[in-house]
């Protein structure tokens, strides 16, 4: 990913936190996430929220997510086998995609 590293005003007891490089890196993948998503402040609230939740605790939410996401592929008329034929797609377009990368850079 390629980041630059900005100046943020935190509260003193963040600071700390971020002294730890994969603090960093966890939470400013974050917030790239939040300013690039159309979440709304109560989503990026709640996923605020889950970095700081147990183990337990994230793993329930993201079981809710994907139920959610079932039941929405469910009355879109969505069949299992057409998001798993997506899927399948999206990853050989992106394996190709790193295949090309891979032969320009040896140029």
């Amino acid at each position: 990913m390629d980041t630059i590293d900005i100046i943020v005003p935190v509260t003193r007891a963040a600071a700390e936190r971020l002294r730890e490089p994969s603090e960093r890196s966890r939470l400013g993948t974050l917030l790239s996430m939040a300013i690039a998503s159309e979440a709304s402040p109560g989503e990026l609230a709640e996923a605020a929220r889950l970095l700081g939740a147990s183990t337990d605790e994230r793993r329930a939410a993201l079981g809710m997510a994907f139920a959610d996401m079932q039941e929405a592929s469910r009355e879109a008329g969505i069949t299992p086998a057409e998001i798993e034929e997506e899927l399948a797609a999206r990853k050989r377009q992106r394996r190709a995609a790193t295949r090309r990368g891979v032969a320009a850079r040896r140029r």
